[in-house]
């Protein structure tokens, strides 16, 4: 069987370069995340042009000496989080992994890039902070009408010492 067909099945988005940094492969995954087919011709540094990679919360196409696929073509493993894919009016946070593959002989043949999809993790640290949020405000609650509980115990208990005083 054909490993393509298992990379296109394969939920992450897996992107190739050769050792020149000319795009070779991009599986199905990571079309949808980029938004774009294959661009062949593309050289390694127009990449985050033709993608629209930028880094996470600005207008600023991703920082070249960052990538994890130009450090993959320079032999080192190199992990992002702070990545994100402008396409059709969504932006799509990524956690981007770059890989150097080497043949038989420690020759550097491709680069490849794993890319995630983090808006589902973003979705429940959004959920996670926002039941935080609740809890306090009900906690903070508890405790002033705790407070105010204290308060008309104390009245009470003022208003019989008087009483039980006289008995």
């Amino acid at each position: 069987m054909e490993f393509k067909t298992f990379f296109d099945a394969f939920p992450l988005g897996i992107f190739v370069v050769n050792a020149k940094g000319r795009p070779v492969y991009a599986n199905l995954a990571a079309i949808n995340l980029l938004g774009k087919g294959l661009w062949p011709e593309a050289a390694i540094d127009q990449l985050n042009d033709i993608y629209q990679a930028y880094q996470t919360g600005t207008n600023q196409l991703y920082p070249l000496t960052e990538q994890p696929l130009l450090k993959a073509l320079q032999g080192e493993t190199y992990q992002v989080d702070d990545m994100e894919i402008h396409q059709g009016g969504q932006i799509i946070p990524l956690e981007v992994t770059g890989t150097p593959i080497f043949d038989h002989q420690g020759t550097l043949q491709y680069a490849m890039a794993v890319l995630r999809d983090l808006r589902d993790r973003q979705r429940r640290n959004e959920q996670q902070i926002a039941l935080q949020q609740d809890l306090l405000r009900r906690n903070q609650g508890l405790v002033q009408e705790n407070a105010t509980l204290k308060r008309k115990l104390a009245m009470l208990e003022a208003q019989l010492n008087p009483i039980q005083s006289e008995a």
